[in-house]
């Protein structure tokens, strides 16, 4: 049976970078998704980010979060920045599988066009971390 990870962020940017991450890892039975509390547009920034490591996040659908598909989810990684975006709640019966990232939100914490660019590549690198982090830990998950 096939176990689903929903990585889910404010505006999906984070998550789809997380997704796109996701996509190369070496994990069998395993499908990834992600999701924004808010549906926006695609960021050229976190698009052009992964594009210098070779991952097309370009065909990775844009969504709103769905309550029945949260709940269908094995795991859900909630990425947030704790400091500028609105906590994301979850229903109580889902709380044994959220892992929360507090990662920063490049828009959010950029004041320049260059700033917002130099964020959305660290917070790559950061999310590859994680998403590396989570290869080691799916296997044990039932």
């Amino acid at each position: 049976m096939n176990k689903t990870v929903y990585f889910v962020s404010s505006s999906q940017q984070r998550s789809l970078m997380a997704e796109g991450w996701a996509g190369k890892l070496d994990v069998s039975n395993w499908s990834f998704k992600s999701a924004g509390w808010v549906s926006g547009n695609r960021a050229e920034f976190s698009v052009l980010a992964m594009k210098e490591l070779c991952i097309d996040i370009t065909s990775l659908p844009l969504s709103s979060i769905e309550m029945e598909e949260l709940g269908e989810a094995s795991v859900i990684v909630a990425i947030q920045d704790k400091e500028y975006d609105d906590e994301i709640e979850f229903p109580s019966e889902l709380d044994e599988k959220v892992i929360y990232w507090d990662l920063p939100n490049p828009r959010k914490r950029s004041k320049t066009r260059i700033e917002e660019w130099v964020h959305y590549q660290e917070i790559c690198d950061e999310i590859a971390q994680r998403v590396k982090e989570l290869e080691i830990l799916l296997p044990q998950l039932h």
